[in-house]
């Protein structure tokens, strides 16, 4: 057992003038036999190992602490990023830039939310500039609005990821509008069949419900002018032309009731028409052999034919003449046949047209006139065949 004078705060030795410890400067006591105490010091232990192993454990504590503390910030940073994220794919840029910067405060080195950062000014912008688009399109100026479309795209071109992506998309949503802004617009006004044939090819490649219900109003326009036109055609015994106008409305709008319907009544009228001209042609025949040569073969005198060229359209040619009939017996729906040729005796064109009145008696006359458009050069005629029906015919 020894006694010693002694430190009651870390346990090291103190003389008894000493009043405060040389080791930790704790104050000692005034009673000299507080500073006395019989003690047991085991055997290897040494008191100034105590201030390293403080040391090293509140080191440790600290290290601790720093780790948690860094992974919180970089915690609050991936969350604030992630927000950033989520608000520009719902394009609210504006707060979606706040979250970035956010995160950066809380990691000054994130790179994911610097970029994102960097590129929202742009995204911003992007915003700005299709909102301007709706103005541009509303004030008509659709080529610009257009031009606009593409300025914007290009200053996508540096970028991608999901809401690069999405603005793309809303670009080219914008675009689509423009589109079927304008073919509207054209729409209203009165264009011809061709044009609305162009326009329906613009605004079939648009996908989006406002251009599906504009092609529907098209398609429907594109039957009734075919339907009205072909039937045109046809009360003046033009089958040809008229199936030709029925199938070439057919391309665009496949399987209309409407459409099919009067090419099958073109088709059958057509059929009966031939069928009575065919008859008509062989009761004619059959007459030749019984009337007269005159009135079988040489019914019609050609009194003049001329070809004379429009005075106030130089483009156009007027033919004209007239005939007389030489035969016993009326005579009716005389045509006469006729192809124009150029200097060089080059046919430009064959035509038939005729008379009127329908019916010519004996020693009567009848006219004919037909304008041709489009022909510049002097032309001559040549007539190639007269048609006519002898009364009962």
């Amino acid at each position: 057992m020894i006694t010693m004078s002694y430190c009651p705060r870390c346990g090291a030795k103190a003389h008894e003038d000493e009043r405060y410890c040389v080791s930790c400067g704790a104050q000692l006591p005034e009673d000299i036999h507080d500073r006395f105490e019989e003690q047991s010091e085991p055997e290897g232990f040494n008191r100034w190992w105590f201030a390293p192993i403080s040391v090293l454990i509140f080191t440790l504590i600290l290290s601790i602490a720093l780790h948690l503390y860094l992974e919180y910030q970089e915690d609050q940073a991936v969350d604030a990023y992630k927000e950033g994220v989520e608000l520009a794919l719902d394009g609210q840029f504006n707060n979606a830039k706040d979250k970035f910067n956010e995160s950066l405060d809380y990691k000054s080195n994130y790179k994911a939310a610097s970029n994102s950062l960097e590129f929202i000014d742009v995204a911003i912008n992007v915003q700005k500039s299709l909102n301007e688009i709706d103005k541009l399109v509303d004030a008509e100026s659709y080529q610009q609005a257009m031009n606009l479309t593409n300025d914007i795209e290009s200053q996508l071109n540096h970028y991608n990821g999901e809401v690069v992506n999405h603005l793309l998309t809303n670009i080219v949503d914008k675009r689509n509008e423009i589109k079927v802004a304008q073919v509207r617009s054209q729409l209203d006004e009165d264009n011809g069949i061709d044009e609305l044939k162009m326009q329906l090819w613009q605004i079939e490649s648009i996908d989006n419900e406002e251009a599906e219900e504009l092609e529907k109003q098209m398609k429907e326009r594109i039957v009734n002018y075919s339907f009205n036109h072909a039937n045109e055609e046809l009360n003046e015994n033009h089958f040809s032309s008229a199936l030709a106008i029925v199938k070439d409305a057919l391309r665009f709008v496949p399987d209309n009731e409407k459409l099919e319907s009067l090419k099958t009544t073109i088709e059958k009228q057509q059929v009966a028409f031939e069928t009575e001209q065919n008859k008509r042609i062989e009761q004619a025949l059959n007459q030749y052999e019984i009337e007269q040569e005159n009135n079988a073969n040489d019914a019609v005198e050609v009194v003049s034919i001329d070809v004379t060229r429009d005075e106030e359209d130089d483009n156009q040619i007027i033919v004209s003449g007239e005939l007389k009939s030489v035969a016993t017996v009326p005579i009716y729906s005389l045509s006469v046949k006729y192809t124009l040729h150029n200097e060089d005796g080059e046919q430009i064109l064959e035509n038939e047209t005729f008379l009127y009145p329908d019916t010519l008696y004996p020693e009567e006359t009848g006219e004919f006139e037909y304008a041709h458009y489009d022909i510049e050069e002097d032309v001559e005629i040549t007539v190639e065949q007269i048609k006519w029906y002898l009364e009962g015919q």
